[in-house]
């Protein structure tokens, strides 16, 4: 049984019970959810290119089916909102898992190998060595094969440690590093000023409009080829902030380091230098919490 069926029938279910029978049946959900997903006939099938993309495309239908009926359902009941929110945490715990097992399992095909990096925070460091070293010797030295490697080698950036000092140039075509601003608090963003829609920058905007601008700075690390696709990026949104790029796009160290991969990753950094947080996307509770520690 797909997983959007399961979701079906239970989401039915839950709009037509009230409170306690609703929470018991989230519960229940959950459990379908975490047990009877069904694993893809594929798993079975030859290790190819084309098979890893039928299932994976088949595995993200399945996910945005689920998401779009707990969606439909919060539009319902919103006063469900936190059983809802448990329901889709598990949904996509499921479903990262089964992408990395294919992943994994077909890290040999092109599209499976670039899909290795981009699961590699999801793969614990053995797994992933183990992994690369049976690949052909052509990967293990490709670009992504170095990537890999070096994210392997590499400490991940985590709350309490010191920022990494990334090389990048800002949009002025000037070099810039982390480090220009000891002494200030820093709001540092990977990318996702799309992600976060108009709704979203505005709140980034009027965030950054209630800080002191001298000890506070705000800067985006995009993922842009050149210096022009940089530019053109801060004409765009026409937010001022510091705009900075390394170019290296997938092979930054800057994002290995910071172990950022989903847009917008975020880390608060203090005066000191120090990681105080790191969260993805922009939750408008943290920047309050960040607002008033600044006063």
């Amino acid at each position: 049984m797909e997983i959007y069926v399961l979701v079906d029938i239970s989401l039915r279910y839950l709009q037509a019970k009230k409170n306690k029978i609703m929470n018991i049946i989230t519960k229940i959900l959950i459990v379908l959810i975490l047990t009877s997903i069904s694993l893809h006939k594929a798993f079975s099938q030859e290790i190819s290119e084309e098979n890893f993309l039928k299932i994976d495309k088949e595995m993200l239908e399945d996910y945005e089916h689920a998401m779009s009926k707990i969606s439909s359902f919060y539009e319902l009941h919103p006063e469900k909102i936190d059983s809802l929110l448990i329901v889709s945490a598990q949904i996509e715990k499921m479903y990262n898992k089964k992408l990395t097992e294919t992943t994994i399992k077909f890290a040999s095909v092109p599209s499976g190998f670039d899909n290795l990096y981009r699961q590699r925070l999801m793969i614990p460091k053995d797994v992933l060595l183990d992994v690369l070293k049976k690949l052909p010797k052509e990967m293990q030295e490709s670009d992504y094969g170095k990537s890999i490697k070096f994210h392997i080698d590499s400490k991940q950036i985590e709350i309490g440690d010191d920022f990494y000092n990334f090389q990048a140039t800002d949009s002025d075509g000037n070099p810039f590093q982390l480090s220009s601003l000891n002494g200030k608090d820093i709001f540092l963003l990977y990318g996702g000023l799309g992600c976060i829609q108009e709704n979203g920058r505005t709140l980034l905007k009027n965030f950054h409009n209630t800080m002191d601008k001298d000890n506070f700075k705000i800067v985006v690390f995009n993922s842009c080829s050149n210096i022009e696709e940089l530019k053109a990026l801060k004409t765009q949104y026409q937010l001022d902030f510091i705009f900075v790029d390394d170019f290296k796009k997938d092979h930054s160290p800057m994002k290995i380091i910071y172990g950022a991969q989903s847009t917008p990753t975020c880390f608060a950094i203090n005066k000191n230098g120090i990681i105080t947080n790191k969260f993805l996307g922009l939750p408008e509770t943290e920047l309050d919490k960040l607002r008033k520690a600044s006063r």
